[in-house]
């Protein structure tokens, strides 16, 4: 089979996204694109969209795949390929493709994150030398406010970003990483309580999103961020609250510590050296 791959840019952002709609149709979660979200990644997370890619064959777009980059590092933002086209062989083609990109473009490495029980998608991954980090693990619920929020300070989300920058885990997944969480606006709200600091979605929403979590290297383990999650709890009372599977599976005790229960789906967080 042969295939073309257009740059998403050139595909046209509107094609591309009913592509990537389509392919995650009946995914685990389903996600639907659109040009202004495809732009909203480009901005935040530094998905390039000539480097993304759509996959044709025989003039069918079949599969379309997003890359964002970093410095020496590029990250498999997505990848869908649709229904009819699945197991024949769209998927290796197109990562074939676009790790050949990145090592012409001097990368090196690549890294993705794939849900754990989609296991064709772990097998893929794997067959083209992809290695496991870590886990990654997901918390919801909707606990009861007990705690005294006066003493949680907002801050600039720059401010949580140096702070996960200096403090947070090692290889840190690229949606958790300080040059992500630097890009937050309104209205997404940071907090600091002590030495623990967190990032929220939207918290006037009636789901809050929790998009980062981090405590002062020399601080863990003392309850800063169970007390700091309690406290924007009580801030935000009456809420459910969601932490995606995006979090490394060793921070989950602040949650389950909080009254957030793990989620079923947990993610593989992977790498791999470009030559």
């Amino acid at each position: 089979m042969l295939f073309a791959f257009p740059s998403v840019l050139d595909f046209g952002l509107e094609p591309a996204a009913q592509v990537l709609t389509r392919g995650f149709s009946d995914y685990f979660v389903p996600i639907a694109s659109s040009p202004a979200i495809l732009l909203g990644l480009a901005r935040a997370d530094s998905v390039d969209l000539t480097a993304s890619r759509v996959a044709v064959l025989d003039g069918k777009p079949v599969a379309a795949a997003l890359i964002a980059r970093r410095g020496w590092t590029a990250r498999l933002a997505g990848m869908a390929v649709v229904p009819e086209a699945r197991q024949s062989g769209v998927g290796k083609a197109l990562m074939a493709q676009l790790l050949a990109e990145a090592q012409g473009r001097s990368e090196r490495a690549m890294v993705l994150e794939v849900i754990e029980q989609n296991a064709p998608a772990v097998r893929l991954y794997e067959g083209c030398g992809f290695r496991k980090i870590r886990r990654l693990t997901g918390h919801a619920g909707r606990p009861a406010a007990e705690a005294d929020a006066a003493a949680l300070e907002e801050i600039d989300a720059r401010e949580l970003a140096a702070f996960v920058g200096a403090h947070g885990l090692p290889d840190l997944p690229w949606q958790v990483s300080a040059e992500t969480l630097a890009h937050a606006t309104p209205p997404a709200a940071a907090f600091r309580l002590g030495d623990s600091a967190l990032l929220l979605g939207n918290p006037a929403a009636d789901v809050v999103g929790l998009r980062a979590l981090v405590t002062h290297r020399d601080r863990r383990g003392r309850g800063g961020a169970r007390a700091l999650l309690r406290a924007a709890m009580a801030r935000f009372p009456g809420k459910e609250w969601r932490a995606p599977a995006i979090f490394p599976e060793e921070m989950g005790g602040a949650f389950t510590a909080a009254g957030l229960a793990r989620t079923p789906l947990s993610q593989w967080q992977m790498t791999r050296a470009l030559a």
